[in-house]
């Protein structure tokens, strides 16, 4: 099998030739892995680790997104960030919500929304055909992937938004709205110009903390809900397989996310409440693929070489041997050795215990 074979195998309850394999990290970490293996770019890297799979993204080519004179960034939605530095990198944190301000639903028609004609599409066909032996997945950078909720909170602010799901939640609707006929006209033109050589599209929210979900039950169905159908079905309509993407403690809602026809459940916070691995392979690995479980808080970062290869030997048995793509549980930090790294890697590609030697 070739990579794209053994992703959609595994997407399709098939049993793959092996594991398939994702990568996920900070930028930081994956200039620290190149120079470290002495590699020419992140496509050798990505080689290199044998992953299975290829992002594919269109170019931005709207409006120049300047940095002012305090240092801030402000995005395609006007929301401005700020650069927090940490040991060996850094993040763009929201520090101003250009939607906190408003009271009525008619101010939202007079905020300039992004246009969704600020991409240059063609080049989702240019980045596939560069990799016709690898399964390809559309997805946007972690700060503007196709959401509601992440969307909503960076306009509004978290505690504004969450009061509005309650308080006022026809401005809630009003809001999520907009965010939804945004992404659902960026979405169709991606769609559109990938001329079918994309084999996966990956939307993403967080709407789980460590110990249970952000928002209940009753408001994800009736907030939430309607929009991501919209999404998942616009995709399939294409013959996408969809992903998707929340951290946290979200078990709650992967009986929906099947109704809607989630194909890929991903990264399984293995360490947040009720994400279990095994538990969850038996309740809805039938009708669901995972993708991650490797995890990142703990494991990746302080385990040593050897728990890490047992952690990717037990995950494999709970979540495998179809139905399963092997990944990290979210961006691996750049405070992760190398070696546990690779281990995970060489591990993960190790059949019966045995390197396949790739």
């Amino acid at each position: 099998m070739n990579s794209k074979e053994r992703v959609l195998a595994a997407v399709e309850h098939r049993r793959p030739d092996r594991l398939p394999v994702d990568f996920w990290a900070t930028p930081e970490t994956w200039g620290h892995l190149v120079a470290h293996l002495n590699l020419a770019d992140d496509e050798a890297l990505l080689q290199n680790l044998g992953v299975d799979m290829r992002i594919v993204r269109p170019k931005y080519i709207g409006p120049e997104l300047k940095v002012n004179e305090r240092g801030q960034l402000k995005d395609i939605w006007g929301v401005f960030r700020k650069k927090v530095q940490y040991d060996g990198g850094y993040y763009w944190e929201v520090c101003h919500s250009p939607l906190a301000e408003v009271k009525e639903i008619s101010e939202l028609e007079r905020y300039p929304w992004p246009d969704p004609d600020w991409y240059d599409y063609d080049e989702v066909a240019r980045q596939a055909e560069k990799h016709p032996e690898y399964a390809i997945i559309n997805t946007a950078g972690r700060l503007n992937r196709t959401s509601l909720l992440h969307a909503a909170m960076y306009l509004r602010g978290m505690d504004l938004f969450m009061l509005d799901l309650a308080l006022r939640p026809d401005l809630a609707r009003a809001i999520l709205g907009q965010i939804a006929a945004y992404y659902l006209a960026h979405n169709e033109r991606i769609f559109r110009a990938a001329r079918g050589l994309v084999d996966i599209f990956m939307l993403g929210d967080d709407f789980g903390g460590q110990e249970g979900l952000l928002v209940s039950l009753a408001m994800w169905r009736e907030f939430f809900v309607p929009g991501l159908g919209e999404f998942i079905a616009q995709a399939k309509s294409f013959g996408l397989k969809v992903m998707f993407h929340s951290c946290g403690s979200i078990k709650a809602l992967i009986p929906d996310l099947i109704g809607l026809g989630v194909d890929i459940l991903n990264p399984i916070q293995v360490r947040a409440k009720n994400m279990q691995p095994a538990v969850l392979k038996a309740e809805f690995g039938e009708k669901i693929a995972f993708h991650g479980a490797i995890d990142i808080q703990e494991t990746l970062p302080r385990g040593t070489v050897d728990e890490v290869r047992a952690e990717v030997r037990r995950m494999k048995k709970a979540l495998g041997p179809t139905g399963y793509i092997l990944a990290p549980t979210h961006n691996i930090q750049i405070d992760t050795p190398v070696e546990n790294i690779l281990a995970m890697y060489e591990e993960a590609k190790c059949l019966e215990g045995r390197p396949l030697g790739l």
